[in-house]
């Protein structure tokens, strides 16, 4: 049986150090400036003790406040417990119910706002550079209706970074989405599947390829098969041999394709053009012109060879996808994004 592990903020009832200089000019002397007891929104804790200080310098005061306490009367590890109840499947008020057991009070409102607040602070953690980025498309539901959504992660972390509304089919859409983001980031290797708009949008933007190799075996594969089924038994030696290249990808993969290429003849004339030995050829082909994009992995050690970086922080976020039947806004969609890739549970 599968386990689940979360990742949650310690919350203590009482600070154990000073503050180490004033949060308006830095000055290192403080005087103690009197505390209070105040009730706590969260689990374990429910009162805890704030101390004031004075600054000797500017003669401001302000509090300190324990770990995991701001000046929300809910606790981090609530307002992160509450968002995770709600990317898991439960609606708000389901999440509200589940925390009144604790006993926690909070309002569908106020959990709402927990996952937004959540998300706002997944963004400001965004990283200032990735050199790697993948991208894939999915289709979720917004407001009962398909939304084509596209999914930037960071193959470095595995962390997602951006989600537009845009579709992958559309590469002018996608070119000026990722081209800001290309510029800030300074991506330099673009990992997709391998449909040609992505291809086309890395090209103008003056992106490294990398195809997952994945999604290459898998066409491959039932492109083999149909043509087995249609050559000679004499061509089914190639075959395997082209999907021994395309697996293993050699070093000397690319020439040895462009022999392959060669020594497959096909007559010119039109009804040729059908014939399965020349849908052969035009597979080699194929795999020869963008055998660079099938193996740029080979030559960089931070470029992976698949896109399951982008695979797994999708199939997060389904969990949140499927269990609703969709999203009823785009802040709710960004945000489920957002809490399920990110390394909380």
């Amino acid at each position: 049986m599968a386990s689940v592990t979360l990742h949650l903020p310690l919350v203590k009832a009482f600070t154990e150090n000073r503050p180490a200089q004033c949060i308006y000019c830095a000055s290192p002397i403080l005087q103690r400036w009197g505390s209070v007891e105040r009730a706590v929104k969260d689990p374990h804790v429910h009162q805890a003790i704030l101390y004031r200080y004075r600054c000797t310098a500017c003669q401001r005061t302000f509090r300190h406040y324990p770990q995991g306490l701001t000046p929300a009367h809910q606790s981090q590890r609530l307002v992160q417990l509450a968002a995770l109840c709600w990317v898991l499947g439960l609606s708000l008020r389901g999440t509200s119910a589940i925390l009144s057991a604790f006993p926690v009070e909070l309002s569908h409102t106020s959990i709402w706002w927990d996952v937004q607040a959540l998300a706002a602070v997944l963004k400001r953690r965004q990283p200032r550079q990735v050199r790697v980025l993948g991208i894939d498309g999915v289709y979720p539901k917004l407001r009962g209706q398909e939304q084509p959504t596209l999914i930037a992660v960071d193959m470095g972390s595995g962390q997602p970074v951006a989600l537009g509304a845009i579709s992958e089919k559309d590469w002018r859409a996608v070119v000026k989405w990722l081209a800001p983001l290309v510029a800030e980031w300074g991506v330099e290797v673009l990992v997709s599947d391998d449909l040609k708009e992505l291809a086309f949008a890395a090209q103008r933007l003056r992106l490294q390829h990398q195809v997952c190799h994945f999604h290459l075996l898998r066409w491959l594969w039932l492109a083999l098969e149909k043509l087995r089924k249609q050559l000679d038994e004499e061509h089914h030696a190639l075959l395997d041999e082209i999907w021994r290249l395309a697996k293993q990808r050699p070093p000397d993969g690319r020439a040895r394709l462009f022999e392959l290429w060669q020594g497959v003849n096909v007559r010119r004339s039109r009804a040729s053009r059908t014939s399965a030995l020349y849908r052969l050829r035009l597979l080699i082909l194929r795999l020869l012109e963008n055998w660079e994009k099938y193996s740029l992995d080979q030559g960089r050690g931070d470029v992976p060879a698949t896109n399951n970086a982008t695979e797994r922080a999708i199939g997060k976020w389904r969990i949140r996808s499927h269990s609703t039947r969709g999203f009823k806004s785009w802040a709710g969609l960004e945000a489920a994004f957002l809490v399920c890739g990110n390394e909380l549970i």
